[in-house]
């Protein structure tokens, strides 16, 4: 998998109206952090980080090359904080990851091919499971795993964590009773939907905007 590049500045100025200047001049602040190192404050250029953050998303490596500090760090984005009305990167947490440790992120969960069911049978096929946990050294994570639903070949049928073979080195952490996609008779569609919105809403959010959490 690709590793993408992103630079930074070390960055001196930290909390209230200073941090707010650095956001009209097109820096977002950051924080690199680690284990066995001390985080470090440091700043990047708001069009970089958002190009970035929508290449690499929330399971690829990016290499940052901070000045003044001669090696990279390999590290992946694991809290990216957005203004709530602009919907512009505000701030950025990095973990810097060492080669030899694994470390956990969410996965999207890409549907391939068509279910039998649907095209046969009329059926309407539902994506329940949208992201997975996974578990992997820095050089085995994967952007997304895919899920091949055309098995799905009767109505009623689905596919659950367990039927889903990780790519080499990957761990998926969640439940192997998990439903991932179920094909259901078209009259179900209205009931299914309530219940997926139910368990949303009971979910946990991992992110919120800052200006929210304030």
């Amino acid at each position: 998998m690709e590793t993408l590049a992103l630079s930074a500045n070390l960055r001196d100025i930290v909390g209230g109206k200073q941090v707010k200047a650095l956001r009209r001049e097109d820096v977002v602040p950051g924080v690199i952090y680690g284990h066995g190192i001390e985080p470090i404050a440091v700043q990047f250029n708001s069009r970089e980080v958002e190009k970035a953050i929508s290449q690499a998303g929330t399971s690829s490596t990016v290499q940052v090359f901070v000045e003044g500090i001669h090696d990279p760090y390999l590290a992946i984005f694991r809290d990216v904080q957005y203004h709530t009305l602009k919907r512009n990167v505000i701030h950025l947490d990095l973990q810097a990851l060492n080669l030899k440790e694994t470390v956990r992120v969410p996965v999207s969960v890409v549907l391939i091919g068509e279910p039998p069911a649907v095209k046969d049978f009329g059926g309407i096929l539902l994506h329940v499971l949208t992201e997975l946990e996974i578990e992997a050294l820095p050089t085995a994570l994967v952007p997304s795993i895919e899920v091949d639903v055309s098995v799905l070949t009767q109505i009623g049928q689905s596919i659950t964590v367990g039927d889903i073979v990780p790519p080499a080195g990957v761990k998926i952490l969640n439940a192997a009773h998990e439903f991932v996609a179920q094909v259901i008779y078209a009259e179900e569609e209205k009931e299914e939907a309530e219940v997926v919105v139910e368990q949303a809403e009971v979910e946990v959010i991992r992110r919120r905007p800052a200006d929210e959490e304030a």
